[in-house]
């Protein structure tokens, strides 16, 4: 019998609720008939009336994804709240287990082991991990992945670059620092502050290029052994060694150095190259300026390996079983074609997707394939627990070796201190 299908209007209530945005969706429609079962990739679903609660950080963005998705299931409905992606784990741990919690909630990858240790997540299931590992990006899988099982799904990539402006520097940019230096020769005037390139350089997320360039592997060849920071290793000295010859092109104390004086003058067409990520780019754009972004230059003819980042979206282990299958039928049409446009169209950033070609306009934007020339050279940042006593040691590498305050192996020496005292402190065994 053919069932006729009506999809009401999304009805939306903003409300203000613990600094959240609050909307309830409702439909009517039998989306299949009362009582009745599908299978999803080992799930079995009800066809009956369900409501989802969603969590993210972007209201305007998952609005559109829930409607678009609700046309295709109309016996799903939604509340969503707006909840920033690094505090929806802590939220969880609090809502979760009072029933108040989000079905589906994004968080960034980094918080992965967090999430399975708190016990806030559950395993994908089997057949829709063979799914996404066919159809999303190596590297942005690795890092929701955690003894061969998947924990959540990877929908966004970012990684940093090269951005270049092109009235400044030239239509085309540097492959090599080298090349760099010797434009610095004549562009720098410390009299009017005139530098080639600024970041923000105590960043160790920006950072991370130079020790790589060096060979340096942070917690070993696969990122997964606390007991190896390498924070004294050669290579770290070699990388550390690098990272200070660029003060041939800014040199600037540390204590002058900040956002308004590195990446935000080149967003406002005073400094010619500048290390940022995709968030830079509405500021550009708005400011027309005339840039490009490129790859990263090469380092004595080593390509530098930066940072890349994902943000998954994951199904809490708190949510009713009943919804659990829709939940996941939702995160994986966020990864879908038909997702990773509004995504694209919406927040102009990239998909974890592999085959872009069928996401309008991204094909033709050339600044987000500025930044896919450089994610081929990324390696996932760690997702070890023990990857939050990494920032702050490696930090104060950069920071006391860029004035000359202290020597390289000195701030070595400090950083592993740093760090065994940050382990000691969280009560993780040093023993090495």
């Amino acid at each position: 019998m053919k069932k006729t299908i009506s999809l009401l209007l999304v009805i939306l209530l903003i409300t203000s609720l613990a600094a959240c945005v609050e909307y309830d969706g409702r439909t009517s429609g039998g989306g299949g008939g009362s009582g009745g079962t599908i299978e999803f990739y080992g799930l079995e679903k009800t066809t009956d009336p369900v409501e989802l609660l969603v969590w993210l950080d972007d209201e305007t963005w998952a609005l559109e994804l829930i409607q678009a998705f609700m046309a295709h299931h109309p016996n799903v409905s939604f509340r969503f709240q707006q909840m920033g992606n690094v505090a929806s784990r802590t939220h969880l741990q609090l809502d979760g287990p009072a029933g108040l919690g989000a079905d589906v909630f994004a968080f960034p990858h980094d918080q992965v082991p967090f999430t399975i240790a708190d016990g806030l997540i559950e395993p994908v299931p089997p057949l829709l991990q063979e799914k996404w590992e066919r159809e999303l990006v190596p590297t942005a899988i690795s890092t929701i992945t955690h003894e061969g099982s998947m924990y959540a799904v990877p929908f966004q990539v970012e990684n940093i670059a090269l951005l270049y402006n092109k009235d400044l520097w030239g239509p085309e940019p540097p492959e090599t620092w080298e090349e760099v230096f010797e434009f610095a020769k004549t562009y720098n005037n410390p009299a009017t502050n005139d530098w080639t390139f600024a970041w923000e350089v105590w960043n160790s997320y920006h950072n991370f290029i130079w020790l790589s360039a060096a060979g340096m592997e942070l917690f070993g060849p696969n990122m997964d052994d606390y007991r190896k920071p390498n924070f004294d290793s050669p290579e770290a000295a070699k990388g550390l060694e690098i990272f200070l010859s660029m003060r041939q092109l800014f040199d600037i104390a540390i204590d002058d150095i900040n956002f308004n004086t590195s990446e935000e003058r080149f967003r406002l067409g005073e400094i010619p190259l500048t290390l940022t990520g995709v968030w830079a780019l509405p500021d550009c754009i708005e400011n027309g300026l005339n840039f490009g972004v490129a790859k990263i230059p090469t380092i004595g003819g080593v390509q530098p390996i930066a940072y890349s980042g994902n943000m998954i979206a994951g199904v809490s282990s708190f949510s009713d079983p009943v919804n659990v299958p829709w939940a996941y039928a939702f995160i994986d049409f966020m990864v879908s074609e038909e997702g990773a446009a509004i995504m694209y169209k919406m927040r102009n950033t990239m998909t974890t997707r592999i085959d872009t070609s069928q996401i309008p306009g991204l094909s033709d934007d050339e600044y987000l394939l500025g930044f896919a020339q450089q994610t081929p050279y990324t390696v996932a940042m760690p997702t070890i627990p023990q990857v939050s006593q990494m920032w702050t040691p490696m930090e104060e590498m950069f920071r006391f070796s860029w004035d000359g305050d202290m020597s390289i192996p000195d701030v070595q020496q400090r950083a592993m201190d740093t760090y065994r005292l940050l382990l000691s402190v969280a009560e993780i065994p040093v023993d090495f």
